[in-house]
């Protein structure tokens, strides 16, 4: 029973420690001019429409679940059909179809201006 005890009571410091860490980073990283360097950098560019091309190689950050498109939402974005081995990534509004294997870009389609 008493090692139960101190389990718990260690499990809810270390909750404690953590949580406050993690409220200190979070504060610090919240504003600030980012051409100082301080603050949240951007990590997409500012259009993948006129920064990218077909050929390029999409960089490592992009290849990540929250870029790729799933299932059949293409079609609401009326996109043509990835073909086997190709699928659609969603990047800061612009849409890009890339070759799975290498990561090459097939196509670019934007979506703002």
């Amino acid at each position: 029973m008493k090692s139960q005890l101190v389990l718990s009571v260690i499990a809810a410091l270390v909750v404690g420690v953590s949580s406050s860490a993690i409220a200190q980073d979070t504060q610090g990283t919240s504003g600030g001019d980012q051409s100082q360097g301080t603050g949240r950098q951007q990590v997409m560019p500012t259009m993948p429409h006129r920064d990218w091309h077909e050929g390029q190689q999409v960089p490592s950050k992009y290849r990540h679940y929250n870029f790729v498109m799933n299932g059949n939402d293409w079609k609401s974005h009326n996109l043509d059909a990835p073909k086997r081995g190709q699928q659609w990534l969603g990047v800061n509004g612009d849409y890009v179809l890339v070759n799975r294997s290498n990561w090459k870009i097939a196509k670019i389609v934007a979506g703002t201006e």
